[in-house]
C-alpha cells in the first residue's frame, strides 16, 4: 500500500503539547461560578481549556444524576442498603441534584435508551462484573458523553467497566484526530493493534501509546494505535490509610476540600496508570510505602466529559468519610451545569446564518492561524452556522460578501496591504450596509495603510507581552451590558496582551467591554522594550464593541492561538461577540 504521509506518534505528541500546552488543564473556573456563584457560565481558567465554554440561561434546572452499582453482596458489610443507595442518599441533600439509582440485575442493567436520556451525570460503581455490559450499553454511553449529553464519572474499580474502557479508547483516537485539520477529521479510519484487556502491565511498560497514522490514496487517513488499558502495574495492598493531596484548590471538583486530608482506609493502586493523558489533575494520593496515583482526573471528550475518582472498594468506609462524598457532590454539580450548558447551545438566538474568516497576513504571521481557522469552522459546525475560510482577496468583491451576516479577521497583520483599493471598498459598503465584523487579536497590528479601517480600529499596535496570566476586569460602563453577563468583576486569564498606542474609550460609538490590570503582569516583553515598546497603563481595554457608519464592529484581543478560544471564557466571550455583530440585541 502506498504511503502518502506517516507520522510516529511520538513527534505528534509533541507538536500537541507545543500547539496546545495541555488546553484543557484548568477549565475549572467556568464550572466554580456556574454552580457556586452566577446563573450563567462565566469564566475560563486560569492557564489553561477545554473547550468548551457554553452560553447558558438563568433558569437553573435541577442535575439528574443516576447512580449505577452492581450491589455485590460484600458491600453490606459497610453500607447496610448497598453502595450505590448510600451515595444517593447522601446526593438527595442537595437540591440542585435529582438523584436516582440503577443496577445491574434490573431489566437492561438500568440503563435503557429512555434512562440514559434522562440523565446528565452517571456515576459508575462496578468491581467484578464488568463483562456483563453488552457492547451496545457502553456505546450508547460513550456516545452521550461525546455528543455533550452525559458526563461519566468512574469510581475505582470502575476503571475495569466497559464504559471508560472505551472512552478511553475514543479519546486516545480523539488525540490523533485533533492533529488534523477540521475537514479532514471525518475522514479517519481508526484501527487498534490489540485486543482489549485487563492483564495488568509490568513496570517496564510504558503508558506512552504507540500510533501510527497514514494517508491512503483514496484521502482517508488510517490510524492505527496502541489501545489504552486503562490499568497499572501495582494495587491492592491491605486496608491502609492514604494521602490525598489537592493539586487544583480552584477547581469545582476541589471546592470546600483541605489542600491535603487523609482517607482512613483504602487499598493502594500505583501508576503508571494506562490511560491517556488527562487534561485535569485534580488529586493526587500518595501511601506510606511510597507508592502514588493520579486519584482525581478529568478528560474532555468530545463536547463531554469523564472524571476518575479512586478511592473506593466497596469494603472499606470510604464512603462515610466527609472528603470523598464533597468530591462526588461537587463533580455531580460541575459536570451536569456543563451537560446542561451544552444542551442550552440549542437555543441561542441571534446567530449568524454565515460567517467569513479572512486571515492572510501582510507582516507577522502567527503559525497557530491554520489551527485558529480550523477552530472557527469547528465553532460553527457546534452552534449551528456556517463558516467559510479565505486568504484570498478576490472573495471581497460586492457579490460575494452578499452572502454574509459577519466577517471575522484573525491576526490579519497590515490588512491595507492585503486588500486591493477596490476590495476595501467593496469591504466597506458591505459593512456600511449593516453588517457586522469581528476582529480578533493581531487584527489590529499595523493596519495605516487602510485610513478607513484605522479610523473604525481607533488605534494601532504599540506592543506585547509573553504568553501570561493577567487579571481582566468587567469596565464599570459595561457591567449590566448582556455581553458580560455573568462574569465577575475580575478574573485571571492567559493571554498574549497587545499595548495599543492609546485607549478607544472616548470615540464615538465605543463601548468598552472588558481591560487589563497591568500591575498583573510584565505588559512589554523584552524585545519590544528594546524597541521601544510602552505599556497602557491604567486604561487599557482588551475587548470593545463599537457601532459605526451604520455597521457593528467588536474586537477582542484572545485569539493569538487555540489555548484562550477554547476554554470556556474564550468560547463564550467569542460566540457572544458574533452574535453582537449578527445583531442580537440580548
Amino acid at each position: 500500500m502506498p504511503r502518502l504521509a506517516v507520522f510516529p506518534i511520538a513527534c505528534m505528541r509533541t507538536i500537541r503539547k507545543s500547539l496546545s500546552d495541555r488546553f484543557l488543564r484548568l477549565t475549572y473556573l467556568l464550572g466554580a461560578f456556574i454552580f457556586f456563584s452566577f446563573p450563567a457560565s462565566v469564566l475560563a481558567q486560569k492557564n489553561q481549556p477545554a473547550s468548551n465554554g457554553k452560553v447558558v440561561s438563568t433558569q437553573q434546572k435541577p442535575i439528574r444524576v443516576l447512580v449505577w452499582d452492581e450491589q455485590q453482596p460484600e458491600q453490606k458489610m459497610v453500607y447496610p442498603d448497598f453502595l450505590g443507595n448510600h451515595l444517593v442518599q447522601h446526593l438527595q441533600k442537595n437540591p440542585a441534584l435529582r438523584v436516582s439509582s440503577a443496577k445491574i440485575n434490573q431489566p437492561e442493567q438500568g440503563l435503557s435508551k429512555e434512562v440514559l436520556d434522562e440523565t446528565d451525570v452517571l456515576i459508575w460503581w462496578g468491581h467484578v462484573r464488568h463483562q456483563e455490559i453488552p457492547v451496545e450499553t457502553a456505546k450508547a454511553i460513550v456516545d452521550r458523553v461525546k455528543e455533550g449529553r452525559l458526563s461519566l464519572i468512574a469510581l475505582h474499580s470502575a476503571h475495569w467497566s466497559l464504559p471508560f474502557h472505551m472512552a478511553m479508547e475514543e479519546r486516545a483516537i480523539q488525540d490523533v484526530v485533533n492533529m488534523l485539520p477540521i475537514r479532514e477529521r471525518d475522514l479517519v479510519v481508526p484501527e487498534f493493534i490489540q485486543w482489549r484487556s485487563n492483564v495488568m502491565p509490568s513496570r517496564r511498560e510504558s503508558p506512552r501509546f504507540d500510533t501510527r497514522i497514514e494517508k491512503l490514496p483514496n484521502g482517508h487517513w488510517h490510524v492505527l494505535l496502541e489501545r489504552p488499558t486503562s490499568v497499572f502495574p501495582a494495587c491492592c495492598t491491605p486496608m491502609q490509610p492514604s494521602t490525598v493531596n489537592v493539586l487544583l484548590p480552584e477547581h469545582p471538583i476541589a471546592q470546600g476540600l483541605p489542600s491535603r486530608f487523609t482517607i482512613p482506609e483504602t487499598e493502594m493502586y500505583d501508576e503508571p496508570f494506562h490511560v491517556p493523558e488527562p487534561d485535569e489533575v485534580i488529586l493526587r494520593e500518595t501511601w506510606a510505602g511510597g507508592e502514588h496515583f493520579r486519584s482525581g482526573m478529568t478528560w474532555r471528550l468530545g463536547r463531554g466529559q469523564v472524571f476518575y475518582f479512586r478511592p473506593g472498594h466497596e469494603t472499606y468506609r470510604i464512603f462515610t468519610e466527609p472528603e470523598p462524598l464533597k468530591i462526588l457532590e461537587n463533580a455531580s454539580l460541575y459536570l451536569g451545569g456543563q451537560i446542561q450548558a451544552e444542551a442550552e447551545i440549542k437555543t441561542i438566538q441571534g446567530l449568524p446564518k454565515k460567517m467569513l474568516v479572512f486571515s492572510k497576513t501582510s507582516w507577522y504571521r502567527h503559525p497557530a492561524i491554520p489551527m485558529t481557522n480550523d477552530h472557527l469552522v469547528h465553532l460553527g459546525g457546534v452552534y449551528g452556522f456556517e463558516v467559510d475560510v479565505t486568504e484570498d482577496a478576490e472573495d471581497f468583491t460586492d457579490a460575494k460578501l452578499a452572502a454574509y451576516d459577519v466577517v471575522l479577521f484573525i491576526s490579519t497583520t497590515d490588512i491595507g496591504k492585503s486588500l486591493s483599493a477596490a476590495q476595501q471598498e467593496a469591504f466597506i459598503q458591505w459593512y456600511r450596509s449593516g453588517k457586522g465584523f469581528v476582529a480578533m487579536h493581531a487584527a489590529g497590528v499595523h493596519h495605516d495603510t487602510w485610513d478607513w479601517y484605522s479610523e473604525l480600529f481607533g488605534t494601532d499596535f504599540d506592543s506585547d507581552s509573553e504568553y501570561v496570566p493577567a487579571r481582566v476586569a468587567v469596565d464599570p460602563g459595561a457591567k449590566n451590558h448582556w455581553l458580560n453577563q455573568g462574569l465577575p468583576e475580575t478574573f485571571t486569564f492567559d493571554g498574549d496582551w497587545l499595548n495599543f498606542k492609546r485607549s478607544v474609550r472616548d470615540l464615538p460609538g465605543v463601548t468598552i467591554l472588558l481591560t487589563l490590570d497591568e500591575t498583573t503582569y510584565d505588559p512589554v516583553r523584552p524585545q519590544f522594550k528594546k524597541s521601544g515598546g510602552k505599556p497602557m497603563g491604567e486604561d487599557h481595554p482588551m475587548a470593545w464593541i463599537r457601532e459605526f457608519e451604520g455597521g457593528r464592529f467588536a474586537y477582542t484581543m484572545i485569539g493569538h492561538d487555540l489555548r484562550p478560544l477554547v476554554t470556556p471564557f474564550g468560547e463564550e466571550h467569542l460566540m457572544r461577540m458574533i452574535r453582537w455583530a449578527a445583531g442580537a440585541q440580548e
